[in-house]
């Protein structure tokens, strides 16, 4: 049992290290910098969408 956890460990580290393609420094801040806009300008289209309903919603129960 120990025997196989340890080659399976030893598997996975090999495959971490040797398989796995890592993202260069440049192309890394690119995608994040990517999500970190997409996740501003997504978050800016809500707070909009939220501000339009509220001022309908508060416009309608004050007839009311």
């Amino acid at each position: 049992m120990i025997a196989k956890l340890k080659k399976l460990w030893k598997e996975y580290y090999t495959e971490w290290r040797d398989k796995v393609e890592w993202p260069s420094f440049p192309q890394l801040f690119s995608t994040t910098v990517t999500v970190l806009v997409g996740s501003l300008l997504l978050a800016i289209v809500i707070g909009l969408i939220d501000l339009v309903f509220s001022t309908l919603m508060r416009g309608l129960y004050s007839l009311f």
